[in-house]
């Protein structure tokens, strides 16, 4: 890729030749049947890309794919990379709303591994049923417009786990929250590039030593915040007598790796 500022080279639709091109949509859907043609546009491209790569996609091909004419096609999108940009935002967000859909306050869930289990299997999808998936994540670390977009959603990503795992664990500070939510975070994607995309041969071993990982880092913060609240609790005055309080239910056994 010589020129990073740009995903691909895009055509001109009149010429055919190559023509930079500002990576945005041209027309916004406010209609329902607008948005399901985006949706078709962008199913098209990934099934394009996972077909044959990024070199030899093109608006032309991305328009057959779609059923649709050149022309309109570009009646939404400038160029193909606006459609790779849309797609690659599209995806962010769905692992962003797959996070959001687990958030304990939605699902009942108290218990820290637990949770964590049910983020790792809503993102899990967006791994293994996205066409063109790796290529989107190649293009994320490289190009710069894609580079930027992906800080922004890990950013409220981010948030939200801290805000989750601070949920559970309210006796451990926001900070250490937000580091072991960062850490879980790189964790569940490399292995799931890993498990999905690179070795598919060894994914079982890969999700088996996710969950040992993932237990050892939640078993620690668990043990951290049961000591930091009676701590609390033996710093508060105790005038009358308090009623026994009784140890916080140990989390689930870890795997089994015999």
């Amino acid at each position: 890729m010589a020129n990073k500022k740009s995903l691909v080279p895009s055509e001109s639709p009149a010429t055919g030749k190559a023509k930079a091109k500002p990576a945005a949509k041209r027309r916004i859907p406010q209609q329902e049947r607008g948005h399901k043609t985006i949706e078709v546009i962008l199913q098209a491209t990934g099934e394009e890309i996972a077909r044959g790569g990024l070199a030899k996609l093109t608006t032309k091909r991305i328009a057959e794919a779609a059923g649709m004419s050149v022309g309109g096609l570009y009646e939404y999108f400038p160029n193909k990379e606006a459609v790779i940009h849309a797609l690659a935002s599209q995806w962010l967000e769905r692992v962003k709303d797959g996070v959001a859909a687990v958030h304990p306050t939605k699902t009942g869930c108290v218990d820290l591994i637990r949770y964590l289990g049910m983020v790792y299997e809503a993102v899990r999808p967006q791994y293994q049923q996205v066409s063109g998936v790796s290529v989107l994540i190649s293009l994320l670390a490289s190009v710069p417009e894609l580079k930027a977009l992906e800080r922004q959603i890990d950013l409220q990503v981010n948030a939200l786990l801290t805000d989750a795992i601070s949920y559970l664990l309210p006796y451990v500070g926001k900070d250490q929250c937000s580091a072991v939510a960062r850490t879980l975070t790189i964790l569940d994607h490399y292995l799931l590039i890993e498990s999905n995309m690179r070795d598919p041969a060894h994914a079982a071993m890969f999700d088996m030593h996710h969950r040992i990982c993932q237990h050892a880092l939640a078993s620690h913060f668990i043990l951290m915040n049961e000591q930091a609240r009676l701590a609390a609790a033996s710093a508060e005055p105790q005038s009358d007598p308090q009623p026994v309080s009784w140890p916080a239910p140990r989390p689930e056994a870890p795997p089994d790796v015999t």
